[in-house]
């Protein structure tokens, strides 16, 4: 794929993205009892999607921070992020979607992301709203499909008000 017709280069923000994922990690530690299984069976380069369920915004920062390698992470791009968090968002930089749409052009950026080996994060279930099982989207399979990508999918338990807990030094 010539590099002109990218609409993304990956990896991005390589300097800013190691910094924050030490620090974060360092911090992630501190303030949680994070423990992960099956951590042996992610593989170590790209093409891949990840899939994970979507009750807390933690899970998003666990995804970048938890998984060996850079991750574009695919989020939401029609509502305002809570301001408490939208700093941390601005500052990695995400595939902003229209969600509840298929947004062809969030998913071929995505894509593009995918044909360079790249890792795509991504939580289909669209939100954080409820905490109940919603109905997965398509656009997954799609991105799947298109870059040959295998997609693995991350269980997140024990993260609903995890987050504000950290903050009360809880450590959930």
């Amino acid at each position: 794929m010539a590099s002109e017709s990218l609409s993304i280069r990956y990896p991005r923000y390589v300097v800013r993205r190691a910094i924050l994922r030490f620090l974060g990690y360092g911090l992630l530690r501190l303030l949680t009892r994070v423990r992960i299984t099956g951590y042996e069976n992610i593989p170590r380069k790209g093409p891949l999607i990840l899939v994970g369920n979507h009750v807390a915004m933690l899970e998003a920062v666990m995804m970048v921070l938890c998984t060996p390698f850079q991750t574009e992470i695919i989020g939401n791009g029609d509502i305002p992020f809570d301001p408490k968090y939208s700093w941390a968002v601005q500052l990695w930089g995400i595939i902003p979607i229209q969600r509840g749409t298929m947004d062809r052009e969030a998913l071929n950026v995505a894509l593009d992301v995918l044909k360079q080996g790249g890792i795509v994060g991504i939580f289909p279930e669209g939100g954080i709203w409820e905490s109940t099982a919603k109905k997965s989207k398509t656009g997954v399979s799609w991105l799947s499909y298109q870059a040959g990508a295998p997609i693995l999918p991350i269980g997140f338990g024990g993260i609903d008000g995890a987050l504000g807990a950290a903050f009360k030094l809880k450590r959930p």
